[in-house]
């Protein structure tokens, strides 16, 4: 979990639902919110809250970039026409057979 220094109940933060929001914008510093003493939820700020979703965003992408790097290096990689290219015939040939089915053939 993550540590934070403000905790409290989910009764106080309706209390000062306000004070608390203003706080976390202001601050940065996430909100601990406790129903009968245990952690319940936690509040950040949009802008905490967009950081932290772009950097495990990143954690998911590097990966995948770093095999795709490592295949063009293997000299796997395609032109950017070819793989298009490849892409619309296949759309081209999935389109034909739905035709064909349509058609009754």
């Amino acid at each position: 979990m993550v540590a934070t220094r403000h905790t409290q109940s989910l009764t106080d933060f309706r209390q000062k639902a306000t004070e608390t929001l203003e706080r976390l914008n202001r601050t940065g510093e996430a909100e601990v919110l406790t129903v009968n003493g245990e952690a319940r939820a936690v509040l950040l700020s949009p802008a905490v809250y967009d950081e932290m979703a772009r950097e495990a965003q990143l954690t998911r992408d590097v990966p995948v970039i770093r095999q795709a790097m490592k295949q063009i290096d293997e000299g796997k990689g395609m032109e950017v026409d070819a793989v298009f290219g490849s892409i619309r015939a296949e759309l081209l040939a999935m389109k034909n057979e739905g035709q064909r089915k349509a058609d009754g053939r």
